[in-house]
């Protein structure tokens, strides 16, 4: 993947919407956006025109220089503009230039690199700052922040409040029931939550810390792993039926943090043969009407990565889970999950990020979510 800057304005028709519908193309056909600068208006600049809206961005992209010009071109035309060669600078309903492509150099008829007039354009230097500000230009081996002290006046250069937002949540706006998978101490509650509040849908969260034989299953498993699975599955089944009377009818679908499939596949870990038998009649005859999830997105992580979470969040009573423990739950979910070939899975290995604590790491998370989805077939892990 290559990191580019691009710029974007507008100055015809409802110039937010513009420039957002060429972000949303942007994400489809080039790349993904890693960044977005503020919003800001200007006046037009190198002839008379009604006022523009600016902004930049950073892209991470696997298409050259050229083959991004070529599907930049594509979404202006889409967006309603005509390049002409003898057009000089007019009114434009959406206007996206390339400003750097890595650290290169490109001079030919069709595109330069870097933008041979960014270094004089407040317009694109101010937003830049916002997301570039210690790139340094090529050509001047002075960075954004240098140029921009240059510059020195931005007066006319005015943030606009109204907020661009990242395409990336575009891939799972449709999927009204999304449910967040894994094994203990991946994160399921935390994502759920990010998700629930970027994609304004409803939180259902597993009530896990109200169960009172949880405390007790971890210092004596055998003797309490009936009492512990059947009260999650009582409980599940009760917050599962309940649901819709806890959504608000406003937002666009909802996000859980488990399925109920959990259930079977913890029973079949901490049940001995005789009790889960019993437990799967018991499961399947409690679940038949549940809702199902349009979207599974499964977390994977190692057992070592987990244990160091598990320990962070300090809750008390899972001081005493082993690393084997969470081998056994995770070839479980694996095993139980392949199975279901009628279901939409996605599975996302986590191992190498923080998306709980790091921003760049959850957005890197969104990506590999965009990108499992986008490819359609999935590839179950070993």
């Amino acid at each position: 993947m290559k990191l580019t800057y691009l710029s974007l304005g507008s100055n015809l028709g409802d110039r937010q919407i513009n420039i957002q519908s060429a972000l949303n193309q942007i994400d489809k056909r080039a790349g993904n956006i890693i960044s977005i600068s503020k919003l800001y208006e200007n006046p037009s600049f190198g002839f008379e025109g009604d006022m523009f809206y600016n902004c930049c961005i950073g892209l991470k992209t696997i298409l050259s220089p050229v083959e991004l010009l070529n599907e930049i071109l594509h979404i202006e035309k889409e967006g309603g503009r005509i390049r002409k060669i003898e057009e000089g600078y007019l009114s434009r309903t959406i206007d996206i230039d390339i400003l750097f492509y890595e650290n290169q150099t490109i001079n030919s008829d069709e595109l330069k690199v870097p933008h041979p007039k960014l270094h004089e354009r407040n317009f694109v230097i101010k937003p830049l700052l916002d997301i570039a500000k210690g790139k340094i230009h090529p050509f001047f081996k002075k960075s954004i922040l240098e140029i921009g002290d240059e510059l020195k006046d931005f007066s006319q250069v005015v943030e606009i409040k109204n907020n661009l937002y990242n395409p990336v949540f575009n891939s799972l706006e449709d999927y009204n029931n999304i449910v967040i998978e894994g094994n203990i101490g991946i994160g399921k509650t935390s994502l759920a939550k990010k998700l629930s509040k970027n994609l304004n849908k409803n939180l259902i969260l597993e009530g896990f810390i109200d169960n009172p034989f949880l405390e007790k299953f971890y210092q004596d498993p055998k003797r309490y792993a009936l009492n512990l699975e059947l009260t999650f599955l009582v409980d599940r089944c009760r917050q599962l039926n309940d649901y819709k009377n806890q959504l608000d009818i406003f937002k666009t679908g909802v996000v859980f943090d488990y399925d109920i499939v959990k259930s079977l596949i913890f029973a079949g870990v901490t049940l001995n043969e005789n009790d889960f038998n019993l437990y799967r009649n018991i499961f399947y005859f409690m679940t038949k009407d549940l809702l199902k999830p349009n979207l599974i997105i499964f977390l994977m992580q190692s057992p070592e990565n987990l244990l160091l979470n598990i320990e962070k969040r300090g809750r008390y009573f899972e001081k005493n889970i082993k690393k084997d423990y969470l081998k056994k739950i995770n070839q479980a979910y694996i095993k139980s999950l392949k199975s279901k070939t009628d279901w939409n899975i996605r599975f996302i290995d986590v191992s190498d990020i923080d998306f709980v604590e790091n921003d760049s790491d959850y957005l890197e998370l969104l990506f590999r979510i965009k990108d499992g989805l986008a490819q359609g077939v999935v590839k179950l892990p070993d």
